[in-house]
């Protein structure tokens, strides 16, 4: 989670305690995200507080034990997660400052249980707050971060390589704190919308299920729950290969291409779980595509019906097959403007008496011409 700067100077960080410090975002950031400008702030700030550097140094293991939280949880509900374990710490002595630590005795130890202790608490809290309606959960193991969004509205994850995951309700998704230096992994269950930052060498793979989907630098939308018989795979901008695998365990260096389907703007997947099959198709709710300073003239004073099917397939990035010379002479006075691509098809098709169907992800129109008129 990103989260907003603030000035450690703009702050009375003199009477924070390690509690304080935990939750306290420019703290944590310096800890877990390190910069050269929070490396100085604070670097400044402690040799002008040289007696908070215990504090500060403890508050920097509780930090690191527990990661990033996905959510900030409300004040009285994070001291009752954290109160209890804080209190060891609080009630075993501290070394003197000019006390030499050794590390094998009592009170290394003692600190390193009570961070693990902390650690497993922040688990077990956190799990448990799943099932009372925290809006954001994260579980943290030793190689992946799980975050779980039990809440109502979608969650902003953001990842190591800058791509952004907006997570839906009862959806999880696990990552880790850094991608390899070959190819970037995730593993979803639920829906969420990708925000992928363009990385060419280094594919993004989302594992949903026994759908994968790898993509270079694009944003869709991924929807995979248990309890459907189909997820999907629904494109935006950009371009993105699907594929269909029944073997669970299978990783991305496992994976093979054969048989990937590559889908673009407004198309989408449909993978049916029970027989694993992909269905090519198109999204309900197809959008624009153009950019916004390109206007597109959705009024037509007879023209031929073949400049409208151009017309519709550079708006939405579809393509729209037909016979050319059989439609081109046929004139069409319509305005479809404000209307849907399916609405604006059974208009045109309509007033020359053709029909459509959707096959493969591109739109097919059969009609005779207006000489059969």
């Amino acid at each position: 989670m990103v989260f907003e700067r603030s000035n450690p100077d703009m702050k009375d960080y003199q009477n924070f305690s390690a509690e304080d410090f935990l939750w306290d975002d420019a703290f944590r950031r310096w800890v877990l995200h390190p910069n050269a400008q929070d490396n100085a702030q604070w670097e400044s700030w402690l040799s002008q507080n040289p007696e908070k550097a215990a504090t500060v140094d403890r508050a920097r293991e509780l930090v690191k034990a527990v990661g990033p939280t996905p959510a900030p949880l409300p004040e009285a509900e994070r001291n009752h997660a954290i109160g209890s374990i804080l209190n060891h710490f609080d009630e075993y002595p501290q070394p003197a400052p000019n006390q030499k630590q050794v590390w094998f005795a009592p009170t290394f130890w003692f600190r390193a249980a009570c961070i693990c202790l902390l650690t497993i608490g922040f688990v077990w809290f956190f799990a448990k707050q799943r099932s009372s309606g925290v809006n954001g959960d994260l579980l943290a193991t030793k190689d992946m971060r799980i975050v779980a969004n039990t809440g109502k509205a979608v969650l902003r994850v953001k990842l190591s390589d800058g791509s952004v995951v907006y997570l839906s309700p009862d959806s999880k998704l696990s990552y880790p704190d850094h991608f390899s230096s070959t190819k970037r992994t995730v593993h979803l269950s639920g829906g969420a919308f990708f925000e992928v930052a363009r990385q060419p060498g280094r594919p993004f793979y989302v594992f949903a299920g026994s759908l994968v989907t790898k993509v270079l630098g694009t944003s869709f939308h991924v929807r995979s729950f248990d309890n459907e018989s189909n997820a999907s795979v629904s494109v935006k901008t950009g371009r993105v290969a699907v594929f269909a695998r029944e073997k669970s365990p299978l990783t991305s260096d496992e994976l093979s291409e054969r048989g990937a389907v590559v889908i673009e703007p407004n198309q989408q997947i449909v993978l049916a779980h029970e027989t694993v099959k992909l269905t090519k198709t198109i999204v309900p709710d197809p959008e624009l595509i153009i950019p916004p300073d390109e206007a597109i003239d959705f009024n037509f004073n007879d023209s031929p019906v073949s400049d409208i099917f151009k017309t519709l397939q550079k708006a939405y990035g579809i393509e729209i097959i037909f016979d050319e010379k059989t439609m081109k002479h046929c004139p069409v006075t319509a305005t479809l403007t404000d209307l849907s691509l399916y609405e604006q098809l059974d208009l045109v098709c309509n007033a020359v008496r053709a029909s459509y169907e959707v096959i493969d992800g591109r739109i097919v129109v059969d009609g005779k011409g207006c000489g059969e008129m």
